[in-house]
């Protein structure tokens, strides 16, 4: 599943997809393989996808959300 599919929660990333200038933006932002992130908010009305990356609130567009490959963590 993609990151603009998860509607809250904790998450590792699995793989990112996108050209060199996507992947280095996301990787500027902490976001890269094997990191765990929350996603604190996913509106089904579109919108930003808001993050928590390492102790900081990010926002991603839903195009670049797209390109985040993640998989649910374990309760």
């Amino acid at each position: 599943m993609t990151l603009e599919e998860v509607s809250e929660g904790q998450v590792v990333v699995k793989s990112l997809w996108g050209g060199f200038g996507q992947r280095r933006k996301l990787l500027s932002l902490g976001i890269y393989p094997g990191e765990k992130i929350r996603v604190i908010q996913n509106s089904a009305f579109g919108g930003p996808v808001l993050l928590e990356v390492r102790g900081v609130e990010v926002a991603i567009g839903r195009g670049v959300a797209r390109k985040v490959e993640v998989e649910n963590l374990k309760k």
